[in-house]
């Protein structure tokens, strides 16, 4: 399944900065938009707080709003959701056996997984029958959005990587064309765009960076919480 070149993780907290809900925020981000590639972007919905039934709600209200512009909808943490909601993929935490996640999924889903290397010369390289078709590679630079006591792995850490690798940690427009001329698949951002005053500006800045092609569409604002 094709991976993503730009994943937007959802954040309550980060949203929460400007008096927003995730799902406000994303429509604010999204306001607009509409993608000529349907695999270039994905929202993650990641929701640790919630319980089953909530996070089905919140996948639903992002699937909305999502939907319409070209983005794809994955779930953290929870593969057997992603058939019934009618979702996209599933992401999963570091730790969480692949193989086992892929069996909940219909055909078609995308699986990806969080990385979190020790050391900047760890490579990424999950057997073919684990079923991973991408993993976030964190923190490449400090992130902004949550203290992170691990050093920043760097651009180098990107290269060579048997299973493509998404730039995670501290990633904005500013770095994102740098992380894929280093070798990754693309950019994951939380804060980035989810704590951001103007998420639509700061999503646009993103989608110019990695060369990823939209175009306008008449606005459809949401305020949801």
């Amino acid at each position: 399944m094709t991976p993503p070149r730009l994943l937007l993780i959802t954040d309550d907290t980060a949203a929460r900065r400007h008096g927003r809900g995730v799902v406000a925020t994303l429509a604010r981000a999204l306001d607009g938009l509409h993608l000529a590639d349907v695999d270039a972007v994905a929202v993650v919905v990641r929701a640790k707080h919630l319980d089953t039934d909530a996070l089905a709600a919140r996948c639903r209200a992002v699937r909305e709003v999502a939907r319409p512009t070209g983005c794809r909808v994955f779930v953290h943490g929870h593969p057997a959701l992603v058939g019934p909601l009618d979702l996209d993929g599933c992401h999963l935490p570091d730790g969480v056996a692949p193989r086992m996640a892929r069996l909940h999924l219909p055909p078609g889903a995308c699986l990806g997984v969080s990385a979190h290397p020790r050391h900047p010369a760890d490579r990424c390289a999950f057997a073919d029958d684990d079923g991973v078709d991408y993993a976030t590679w964190s923190p490449i630079f400090a992130p902004a959005s949550k203290a992170d006591d691990r050093p920043p792995l760097g651009l180098a850490a990107l290269a060579g990587h048997h299973t493509p690798v998404l730039a995670l940690g501290g990633v904005d427009a500013t770095h994102a064309a740098a992380c894929v001329a280093a070798g990754a698949r693309g950019v994951a951002v939380l804060g980035g765009v989810m704590g951001a005053a103007r998420p639509d500006v700061a999503l646009r800045a993103l989608l110019q960076a990695l060369a990823i092609p939209w175009r306008a569409r008449r606005a459809q604002r949401a305020e949801a919480a």
